[in-house]
């Protein structure tokens, strides 16, 4: 009792049936084939659910994702690609701005008031700065016409390589003359957008005449009557 019978002998009824084992290969392991199989057999589940969740956030933050200013706002590239050609005007004559790496927490009121401490005031005629109305902060860059060239180059040199003070971050201002130039090309440009239509002045079209700031509305009108 509890010996195996000889060689060549079938076992009794009552000897237990040995135990299942894997294949073993050449060197006396277990086959690879079967222990890539087993655990595909684990982990196969746990991918497919990973793999659900991923799907989900491509949705909600990957490609079809769009910024809401991305949908609302003019992009500073397309104001000034669409008169690049037809101004004709070179750097050194021309008269608008355009100021980049704004911080997105300044708005209208904040960011003018800077640059009229810093010397600007009453030498600018016109200014835009681009908001995303859905977050309610800028969207980076901004636009200034200055009544002479002379003044466009030392505005440029004052900002550039600079830091803004009411809200300081990292970002490092640049500067440079708009292919979009002059105060009457940037109103008519501007009319046929939507922010023409915004009621908010905190995100309209800055504009002055004589000194004093008029509505965006009234700058088109004059512009219409040839009066700006």
């Amino acid at each position: 009792m509890g010996y195996p019978p000889p060689m060549g002998y079938p076992p009794p009824m009552w000897y237990p049936s040995p135990m299942p084992y894997p294949p073993f290969g050449h060197d006396g392991h277990p086959s690879r084939s079967c222990s890539r199989s087993r655990s595909r057999s684990r982990s196969g589940g746990n991918r497919r659910r990973r793999g659900g969740r991923k799907g989900g956030s491509r949705e909600r933050g990957g490609k079809n994702f769009k910024a809401y200013h991305a949908q609302n706002v003019p992009k500073g590239l397309d104001l000034e690609k669409e008169a690049a050609m037809k101004s004709g005007v070179r750097d050194d004559e021309k008269t608008t701005a355009m100021l980049r790496n704004i911080p997105n927490k300044y708005g209208q009121s904040a960011l003018l008031a800077e640059i009229d401490a810093e010397g600007f005031r009453g030498q600018y005629d016109f200014f835009y700065l681009p908001m995303d109305v859905h977050n309610k902060t800028n969207v980076g860059y901004a636009f200034m016409n200055f009544v002479n060239s002379s003044d466009l180059k030392r505005f440029c040199d004052h900002f550039s390589n600079r830091q803004f003070a009411k809200y300081p971050s990292q970002k490092i201002a640049t500067c440079s003359p708009a292919h979009v130039n002059g105060l009457e090309t940037n109103v008519r440009h501007l009319a046929k957008k939507a922010v023409s239509q915004f009621k908010d002045e905190e995100y309209q079209p800055v504009v002055f005449r004589n000194g004093a700031r008029i509505s965006f509305g009234e700058a088109l009108a004059l512009l219409e009557k040839g009066q700006l």
